[in-house]
Parts: C-alpha cells; sequence; structure tokens
C-alpha cells in the first residue's frame, strides 16, 4: 500500500515537473546591436550617434525560416537602459521573462520586439528632437524601423507594428504615435510620464544646475538630472554652453519664454493638435496604478478627453503604483492588446474549420491590400487537385472581413482559396471599392502561373466565385458581368430601389444591372427581420435570364457569420461551392429537384428557377 501511495506520488510530482518544463521549454532568443543614426550625428551634447538596439526574437523565428512577424517597439524609462530592460543586468524588470510568460500562458502571440537604448548624458532623451540631444523622433520612427524591416523577418507594414512604452517610454509613446500612424497600428502608453504640470523654477535647484558641467551629469539626483533632461529636449539653446540648454530660471527669476516650451509639450497640451491623427490609430491604451501620484490623475485627463473627441481606446486605473504591477501589466495586458490588433502572418480560426482541409488566415505581402483563406496544407493540391477561387466583399463595404472570419474559413477548409477584400485585424473607418474582387481574381491567376509563387499550378483559374454579404452582395452585383466568373453569391443583400438612398460609399447599382448577371446565383436572405429582404427578394423576382436559388432563414441581417464555423450560411454557401466549382453532385441535393434538400432542414424557405 505504502508503494503504491509513494509511486502516485512521484508520478504527480514527474506531471508537474513535466508540465512546468513544457511551459517555459520554448526560449526566444534575444541580440544586442548597434544602429548608426544619421538623426543624432552632430547632437551638442556630444552623445554617440552609434545607439544600442535590443533585439528579440520569438521562439519559431529560428524554427520557421519562412514565416514573418509583427513589431513591437518597446521604449524604456527615464534612467533606464534596454540593457536592463531586457535582463543583460538586473533589473526589476527582465522583458524577455515577461513575454515569454506571456507566449507559454497562451495570452499572447510571437512577434519581435525592438527597444533602442535611449540613455543619453542627461539619462533619457525623452524621446523628443531637440539641436542638444539630436533627432530622436526621426531615430525612433524612421531609421530604427527601416532597419529593422530590412534586416529582420518583419511584416513591414504599419498594420504590424505596434508603440508601446513606460513612463518616459509612455510619453515617448503618445507622442510618436500621434505624429505617426502611418508608422504604427497601434499603442500602448503604461503610466506615462510628464503630461501636464508646470515647469520648476525651484530658486536653490536653478542655482545648482546653472553651474554643472558635462562631467557632473552622472553624479545629479533624480529631479535635477530630470529637469536637465526636460530642457534639453524642449528648449534646446546652441548658444549657451556646455549644456547647450535654457533652464525656466535665471538668477532667481523665472523665464516665461523657457517655461513656455517646456510645458508646451506636456501631452495634455498639444493633443488637440493630432486629434485626427490619433482617429487613425487602430487601436489606442493607456493605464497607470491609482498610486502613482500625479500620473494617474493626468493619464485619466487624457482618457476623458479622447473619450470627448469620441476617440476609441481602452483605459485602466488599477490598484499600483509607478512601477510595482508594470510587469504583470505587459504580459497580461499590453502584449495581448497588440496580439489582438496588429496584423499577423498567419493565425488558425477555429482549428482549421470542420473540412478535410484545415485552413489558415495569412496575410500575403504579395496582395497587402485583402486577407487569405487557404487550406494549411498546400502540397495536396496541384494540378489533378485544384483549389477553386472564392473573392469575398464585405458587409457594409469595411476594408476588413473580420466580420466573416468563421465563415470565410469554414469554406476555405472544404478545399477552396479565397480572398477576401482587406486587412486584419478589425478596422471600420475605410469603404472598399469594388475593382478590389477582381483585383483578388487578377492575384490569384497571377500566383497559379508564377513558378515561385506557392499557390504555383494549384489553383483552378476556370472555377471562380464572387460573393459578398450587404454592401458587399452589391459589390459582387457590380462586378457581375466579369467573364471570369463561374458563380454568384449575394448574401443579405439586394439592389435598392434607388441606389442613390444607401450609406455613402455603397455601390450605385442599378435594378437593370442584374441584366449582367451571366452565371448561377445564389441568395441568402435573413427573412423578412433582414432588412434587405425585400429587395433580396425584387432581385430573385426580376432574375430570370439564369439559373437562381435563394434561401431565407430567420436570422436578420447579420446572418450566421459569427457563429461556430459560420454557422447555417457557411454550410449552405459551402454545398453551392462544390456543386457550382467542384461538381460535387452529392453537395447539389441540397439545390436540386422537386423539393431541395434546403428545404427540409429546419427553418429555411426556398425558391428558385431554372435549375431542373
Amino acid at each position: 500500500m505504502k508503494s503504491s501511495i509513494m509511486k502516485k506520488q512521484f508520478l504527480l510530482m514527474a506531471a508537474i515537473f513535466l508540465g512546468s518544463f513544457l511551459t517555459f521549454a520554448q526560449e526566444g532568443t534575444k541580440e544586442r546591436i548597434k544602429i548608426h543614426s544619421q538623426a543624432l550625428e552632430g547632437n551638442l551634447i556630444g552623445d554617440p550617434a552609434e545607439r544600442d538596439v535590443t533585439v528579440y526574437l520569438p521562439p519559431s523565428y529560428s524554427s520557421n525560416p519562412e514565416k514573418r512577424f509583427p513589431v513591437l517597439y518597446m521604449l524604456h524609462g527615464f534612467t533606464d537602459t534596454d540593457s536592463q530592460w531586457f535582463g543583460w543586468e538586473d533589473h526589476w524588470i527582465n522583458l524577455q521573462d515577461v513575454i515569454e510568460q506571456s507566449l507559454a500562458e497562451g495570452l499572447s502571440k510571437e512577434m519581435i520586439v525592438v527597444m533602442p537604448n535611449a540613455y543619453n548624458r542627461f539619462k533619457g532623451s525623452m524621446y523628443a528632437s531637440s539641436a542638444t540631444i539630436g533627432d530622436w523622433e526621426t531615430f525612433v520612427t524612421q531609421e530604427l524601423v527601416s532597419y529593422i524591416d530590412k534586416n529582420y523577418r518583419t511584416i513591414a507594414d504599419r498594420n504590424s507594428r505596434g508603440l508601446a512604452g513606460h513612463s518616459m517610454g509612455g510619453y515617448g509613446t503618445l507622442r510618436l504615435g500621434m505624429k505617426n500612424p502611418d508608422i504604427y497600428a497601434a499603442i500602448y502608453a503604461l503610466s506615462p510620464c510628464c503630461m501636464d504640470g508646470a515647469a520648476s523654477t525651484n530658486p536653490e535647484l536653478m542655482k545648482k544646475l546653472e553651474s554643472l558641467t558635462p562631467d557632473q551629469l552622472a553624479e545629479t539626483s533624480f529631479f535635477e538630472i530630470a529637469a536637465l533632461a526636460t530642457s534639453a529636449a524642449f528648449a534646446p539653446n546652441p548658444q549657451n554652453p556646455p549644456l547647450y540648454l535654457d533652464l525656466p530660471a535665471k538668477d532667481g527669476e523665472p523665464r516665461e519664454d523657457v517655461i513656455n516650451k517646456i510645458i508646451a509639450n506636456r501631452t495634455l497640451n498639444y493633443v488637440d493638435q493630432y486629434v485626427l491623427k490619433l482617429k487613425k490609430l487602430k487601436a489606442i491604451a493607456i493605464d497607470a496604478g491609482l498610486q502613482d501620484r500625479g500620473i494617474s490623475e493626468a493619464t485619466k485627463k487624457l482618457h476623458e478627453l479622447l473619450e470627448s473627441y469620441e476617440i476609441p481606446h481602452f483605459y485602466e486605473s488599477y490598484e499600483g503604483d509607478h512601477l510595482n504591477r508594470i510587469a504583470e501589466r505587459i504580459q497580461t495586458k499590453a502584449l495581448p492588446f497588440f496580439s489582438e490588433h496588429l496584423r499577423f502572418q498567419s493565425e488558425i480560426i477555429e482549428d482549421g474549420g470542420t473540412g478535410e482541409f484545415p485552413a489558415v488566415m495569412v496575410y500575403d505581402p504579395t496582395l497587402p491590400t485583402h486577407t487569405v483563406f487557404k487550406p494549411q496544407d498546400l502540397s495536396q493540391f496541384g494540378p489533378s487537385n485544384k483549389l477553386p477561387i472564392l473573392s469575398w466583399g464585405n458587409g457594409a463595404c469595411f476594408d476588413s472581413p473580420w466580420e466573416h472570419v468563421k465563415f470565410l474559413n469554414e469554406i476555405a477548409s472544404h478545399g477552396f482559396l479565397v480572398v477576401a477584400i482587406g486587412t486584419m485585424p478589425k478596422q471600420t473607418n475605410i469603404r472598399s471599392k469594388s475593382q478590389k474582387l477582381l483585383d483578388a481574381i487578377d492575384w490569384a491567376i497571377t500566383q497559379n502561373s508564377d513558378p515561385e509563387s506557392p499557390y504555383y499550378q494549384k489553383l483552378d483559374v476556370e472555377k471562380i466565385a464572387v460573393s459578398g454579404m450587404s454592401c458587399g452582395g452589391l459589390q459582387a452585383l457590380e462586378v457581375a458581368g466579369d467573364p471570369r466568373i463561374t458563380t454568384l453569391g449575394v448574401f443579405n443583400s439586394g439592389v435598392l430601389p434607388n441606389p442613390r438612398g444607401g450609406m455613402p460609399g455603397m455601390p450605385q447599382v442599378k435594378k437593370e444591372q442584374l441584366q449582367n448577371i451571366k452565371v448561377p446565383t445564389l441568395y441568402l436572405l435573413g427573412g423578412e427581420s433582414d432588412i434587405a429582404y425585400g429587395n433580396g427578394m425584387d432581385d430573385f423576382n426580376r432574375i430570370n435570364h439564369v439559373p437562381i436559388f435563394v434561401g431565407n432563414l430567420n436570422v436578420g441581417h447579420g446572418g450566421t457569420y459569427g457563429e461556430p464555423h459560420g454557422g447555417e450560411f457557411a454550410r449552405v454557401a459551402t454545398a453551392w461551392y462544390k456543386w457550382q466549382l467542384k461538381g460535387d453532385q452529392n453537395a447539389a441535393k441540397l439545390f436540386e429537384g422537386k423539393t431541395p434538400g434546403l428545404a427540409e432542414s429546419p427553418g429555411w424557405i426556398v425558391d428558385k428557377k431554372n435549375m431542373d
């Protein structure tokens, strides 16, 4: 009995040990490189233009040499360095450990993380630009990004770049992020400093600072060097050696001109100027601990200001101070935030779908304006087993298929190449044009004939479906006359009686254009509660020159796209494509005959013309 208990205890301990080993087994790598910056050359304080940068490469960077990754640019705080943050030396945080714990717990996805060393003679650059410290804004947003894109396997696109930072780095994140929405898609400021407040004019402090030389900077206190760093960044003076800066007071008297320069660079004092650019960012996040005095209150003010401008953002005020929960916040909040809002090269949706060929959603750099859903293993396809093509338009003509990923992924898992208009992750501020449906077809045909393409001779360019939901359905109708199209799908959609009566950006399709349809057509509608029901049924009644099938399921305008594996709409659409593009006669049973199979499915009401 005792032996049995000991054996069970041993097995339990072994399982715990093995589980811990597996949790932490996969480790990425880090490297510290030097990048020469032209933007920092000639700075008056004499800091080197050769800057240290730490680059973290995730576990699969080395194991999967074809894979590309988004990049998170991380900015450290005042008096800190990249060396400290990445564990090259002991510090209060080890960012590599934080990243890998987040990965191990399944909270975030693999990404490259880059941190430049912004520690200078003043112990912090403020990520600003001045003659005294150099042009840090250009170095971080232009030179650093360009170097990383050229030397690492990045997804070299703003949709795959994020910017985050703590304290001074949080200030830099807001400053650089709001100025450069063309460089970064998402930003996260953790306990950002320096967002409000006056400039110190304390007579004793000013008197001491006035007498300092560059050789004495290393021995200054935190508040002394912070005052100097602020003036070096925002009140430079090339005529005032040896520190080449102006202090906010001189000879005991405040200097209003210098004070104005400093407070003009407080975040809350200039953010209104960048509202339009902030709205171009895909995602914004700010947080601070309740016990982080001054910063907590300023962060709340920024939150309220963003709300007043109706700028979507994440804000949280939590129990904590300036340092004690930052590692946890990065692990559980910031990294998952970027995992959600940055575009990755590939993502498995719902375990790949229910079809014979588990699918994957991918970003393809040869078609950066679209999102591709395809079988994960393309080796199963070739001249004798080709992938038909589906070109897809999104609801509201959004330039992102975010509402339809389950639906499209499910179709792809049954052996189709699906090319959807727009990019992931979710964005709703851009409307697409119908031409993108044809761009998808052009791209697929080119890929099929390119010996260097993974799709070479694997696509059936004679079997092409064009489909779309709601406004995307109108896009499909607008291009329906293209001779390359084999079949058409119009879902939760229909031509408006008055084409100009729709929302801005909606295709101006007229009822007469229904005659442009030359191929079998499937309409799927959400029943009488679907706002497109009347228009869609009117289209069906008008179309008498091609085979047409309409199915109604009482689910409203939203369809079932967001249900597991795309729900009933995916099941029916997939069967239609299998029949029309693959000649699958078993799938045809859902639509053919006096009583089509779909008519016997719960909830469906069907009608058809020219089918038998």
